[in-house]
């Protein structure tokens, strides 16, 4: 048979097939017809077909892990030149949730398929970091547990949720050489990987993704799949900027040029008299930034109290500065070629010097009137004294349309947060470079709207008598919003998650906040308890009330009467910080192209924390009185048609849809 007439007949059944799968769930007993599902499907087959580049957003309920899987397992079926799926999800909760749904829709249409779930190298502990570390800790009794349960062969993040951060962040993989480690052998992390080329099936989440992609065809974990599907497509953006960024610390640096001068130094006491001074104006230039960095912090932290939430910030490049570092750059110049021009040059030395000299660069771009790259400080965590030279590229849309632009798959991004005002996906695609892809169609389908009855089973509350967060007067605004809450979270007798976007501000309402007595149980989010472990006691104790920031906004899935009342202090517009300045330097309205629609971004992503199945109901309230200059993109980006400013409206929605009759009036 001819090829052309094989793939034809072969689009045309799998067409077929999809659409008759979701035709039949209108007479299934146990399973729901969502026609977004049902939307989504055929449009991946198209994808598939015509290696197309899909937009679609699917709202909550809306099912849209079974619109991408039917296709990708039918396709995987019916065709033996299908070469197989990528999935990339951000979150390992996702991808165990997948291979689940994977199994079950197997199972109706008769495939049995092995996926492999590939993890990124950060997630596992690794035996050398962790030597060293503990090391340096040896009195510490929990890392000599930790050590028995690696040696066991437990390194997966998984195993060890109770890790500060902190402390995982110097023991995962993720700065190491795996190949050159003396543990590759017998490390479970190599072994894995080495198996994920050979699969047809893949789920990874996107920073292997990314860290794939960036590399060469011999290391991809799948050789040119047939369809790469990206679900919660709106962290991709930040995910691949994250693997460009580079660092700089000033320990490091002065660590590898008395390195580099112990190399060609005939004396072996290394104190010459011009090393001292490269080093003196290393101290200096690194001085002079975090004073510039300390300086920029404070006076962002005045206009927004969440700067104080972060452990970095921009700094001005000021003349002394530059001058300083012009200094630096050509001491660093001389002592290059010095060692350049040693008369017993070795791979190492080469190699040292080729690192010093990527380094200057760095500063000479710092300085440079046409700056390639974007800088900013990392302060010591926990503190804001010592300090690292951050960077990354500034058109790192550019980076991304590169990675993204192969024609040999369809791609589909989909979440339930990519547009912003009434179905648009400029902002999403404009980040992700897409609109830079010469000859692949880009497909923006219509956002598939939830089946959730939000008319009936929800409220949207947006508050007229609070203070802006603007206000100067900072005590009488938390004394007022923490009254709000109280009011609120009284109303639903608790069941409640109430989001900030500063853990400054959620900790000074909670204190209010817990000086009345309540009847039920309000807890607050704090670094020495993980998210997970919160979320499950929130789960468990169903009249609670959870008081969180940041990654609460979409990292929480709590069904039924355990959460009925979503409460968001803040409308979540972004910190003020370089990459959002670039990004908004690049409009003649920043604020509207790139501040506004980060905002609504997030605003959505809190606001469906509150409906999460059909038979969920309650309230999400908006109590800063901002909204009003915001309020038809904010009213057009949320799905409720439902909307009150009177609290009356509130305290009557909860005794008639939520049945607690307690409400006083």
């Amino acid at each position: 048979m001819n090829i052309w007439k094989e793939k034809l007949d072969f689009d045309s059944k799998l067409y077929e097939d999809v659409d008759v799968f979701f035709e039949n769930l209108h007479d299934n007993d146990t399973l729901e017809y969502r026609s977004v599902q049902h939307t989504m499907a055929l449009d991946i087959v198209d994808a598939i077909k015509n290696k197309e580049i899909l937009l679609m957003e699917a709202e909550v309920g809306s099912g849209k892990s079974w619109g991408y899987l039917v296709p990708l397992l039918y396709a995987s079926k019916n065709n033996e030149n299908f070469k197989g799926f990528l999935i990339s999800t951000s979150s390992i909760a996702l991808q165990e949730q997948l291979k689940t749904e994977i199994e079950n829709i197997s199972k109706m249409i008769g495939i049995d398929i092995p996926v492999t779930i590939a993890k990124g190298r950060n997630n596992f502990i690794c035996k050398r970091r962790l030597d060293d570390y503990i090391r340096h800790h040896d009195e510490d009794e929990k890392l000599k547990e930790i050590e028995k349960k690696v040696n066991a062969g437990y390194i997966d993040k998984e195993e060890y949720q109770d890790i500060p951060s902190h402390i995982w962040k110097r023991i995962n993989i993720n700065y190491v050489n795996c190949y050159n480690c003396v543990y590759k052998d017998s490390c479970e992390y190599m072994l894995n990987r080495k198996k994920w080329p050979g699969s047809k099936y893949v789920i990874c989440n996107h920073d292997l993704l990314v860290e794939s992609l960036k590399r060469d065809n011999n290391d991809l974990i799948l050789q040119d799949p047939s369809i790469l599907v990206v679900d919660e497509a709106h962290n991709l953006e930040d995910k691949v900027r994250n693997s460009y960024k580079n660092s700089i610390s000033k320990s490091h640096l002065e660590a590898l040029i008395l390195k580099i001068d112990f190399m060609i130094s005939e004396d072996e006491s290394l104190d010459t008299y011009e090393d001292n001074l490269i080093i003196e104006s290393l101290n200096k230039v690194f001085r002079m930034i975090s004073t510039k960095a300390k300086y920029k912090y404070r006076k962002n932290a005045k206009e927004n109290i969440e700067v104080f939430d972060e452990e970095t910030s921009g700094f001005d490049l000021s003349l002394p500065l530059k001058e300083e570092i012009i200094k630096l750059n050509k001491m660093l110049a001389g002592f290059i070629d010095n060692a350049t021009n040693y008369k017993y040059l070795d791979k190492r030395l080469i190699a040292s010097i080729n690192t010093l000299k990527s380094y200057a660069n760095v500063f000479k771009d710092l300085i440079s009137d046409n700056s390639k790259n974007i800088y900013w400080v990392s302060f010591l965590p926990n503190t804001k004294d010592h300090i690292t030279l951050e960077y990354v590229r500034k058109d790192i849309y550019k980076e991304a349309s590169r990675l993204l632009n192969n024609d040999n798959y369809g791609k589909v991004f989909t979440s339930a947060t990519m547009t912003t005002g009434n179905g648009d996906y400029n902002y999403f695609a404009n980040n992700l470079g897409l609109d830079r892809i010469n000859g692949v169609p880009i497909i923006k389908e219509y956002p598939g709207k939830s089946p959730f009855d939000y008319d009936n089973n929800a409220l949207l509350y947006l508050s007229d008598d609070c203070l802006s967060p603007k206000s100067l007067d900072r005590d009488l605004y938390l004394d007022i919003l923490a009254s709000k809450i109280d009011e609120l979270i009284n109303i639903t007798e608790g069941r409640s998650l109430v989001l900030f976007t500063s853990k400054e501000d959620m900790r000074r309402v909670y204190q209010k906040v817990t000086m009345n007595n309540h009847a039920f149980n309000i807890m607050l989010q704090t670094d020495d308890v993980s998210a997970d472990t919160l979320k499950e006691r929130f789960k468990e104790d169903e009249q609670s009330v959870l008081f969180a920031t940041g990654s609460f906004f979409e990292g929480i899935d709590v069904k039924g009467e355990a959460l009925e009342n979503v409460i968001i202090t803040k409308l979540p517009f972004p910190v003020v910080n370089p990459i959002i300045e670039e990004k908004a330097s690049h409009f003649r309205d920043g604020f509207r192209e790139v501040y506004l629609p980060e905002m609504i971004i997030k605003l959505k992503q809190g606001a469906g924390r509150l409906i999460r199945s059909s038979t969920d109901k309650g309230i999400v309230s908006i109590l800063d009185p901002r909204y009003k200059e915001y309020e038809d993109v904010i009213l057009e980006s949320l799905p409720f048609n439902n909307v009150t400013t009177d609290i009356e409206a509130v305290k009557d929605f909860v005794t008639n849809k939520l049945g607690i009759t307690k409400v006083k009036k």
